[in-house]
């Protein structure tokens, strides 16, 4: 039996082999409730987001989305469901009152073969104005904005030109 790998791993994966070896990359480690649902289970801390960057100058934290359709869902209570979680939303938030932090989003939109970084300040306030509980590429470009990053595909896997996202985004 092949198991096939989760596409968002594998984003995350092509993502964490794209970053240059000045660069400083965390990825905290998946809560035990990621890897099926276990009645035994009763507390499981939540990863702040997806992963730290730290330039030297500045540290990034960040949340990686990649979809197959054209639009994501995102929670604005905990009892919603969505592809992007409240809390999710809320420790970007916290981190981003840091001096020197930039957080936010990186969504990777397979239908069109873009890849964005949406800071979570456009992030929240397109959600506030939004009347509805998922948002697509034109509502990002509406509501925020967002900065392509430049990516290039190998044989199978993407890479992601890190240098230039940082520059782009004033880090």
């Amino acid at each position: 039996m092949i198991i096939s790998k989760n596409i968002g791993k594998i984003f995350e994966r092509n993502w964490k082999e794209s970053i240059p070896n000045h660069i400083f990359y965390y990825r905290p480690p998946d809560s035990a409730q990621s890897f099926g649902t276990n009645q035994n289970l009763r507390f499981s801390a939540k990863s702040p987001c997806d992963c730290f960057i730290f330039t030297g100058d500045y540290l990034y934290t960040l949340e990686l989305k990649s979809v197959g359709t054209k639009s994501i869902s995102f929670e604005r209570e905990k009892i919603d469901k969505g592809i992007i979680h409240k809390h999710q939303i809320d420790n970007l938030n916290k981190f981003s009152r840091y001096k020197n932090v930039i957080s936010g989003f990186i969504f990777d939109f397979r239908l069109s073969n873009r890849t964005y970084f949406c800071s979570i300040n456009d992030f929240i306030q397109m959600i506030t104005l939004l009347d509805k509980k998922s948002f697509n590429e034109n509502d990002l470009f509406k509501w925020c904005q967002p900065i392509e990053i430049k990516k290039k595909k190998l044989r199978v896997n993407y890479r992601y030109d890190i240098d230039s996202f940082i520059n782009n985004t004033g880090g």
